[in-house]
């Protein structure tokens, strides 16, 4: 019977070393969410920064058999993260 598989890499810019800080502290969450989880949200590719500490480029990549719906999963919901406000800071009116 035929092993089908997918392998990928791409690179996503998420325009600041804050926010490409902000985006592995999410996936490292989802990913210790995911080792009890019975349908994992991350599993399937692995996330990297390029050019760290001050790089702002992710890569995202399969790490052995590549689950691309995972991908498609997960950047929207690193994009509603990102658009929002770290938290900890203060705000004036």
């Amino acid at each position: 019977m035929a092993d089908y598989f997918t392998h990928f890499s791409c690179l996503l810019d998420v325009g600041t070393p804050d926010k490409a800080a902000r985006a592995l502290a999410l996936f490292q969450s989802l990913r210790e969410a995911d080792q009890d989880a019975e349908d994992p949200e991350v599993a399937g590719f692995d996330l990297a920064r390029q050019d760290a500490p001050e790089g702002s480029t992710l890569w995202l990549h399969d790490d052995d058999h590549g689950d691309v719906e995972a991908v498609i999963r997960f950047v929207p919901r690193l994009a509603e993260e990102l658009a929002s406000p770290v938290s900890g800071g203060s705000s004036t009116p």
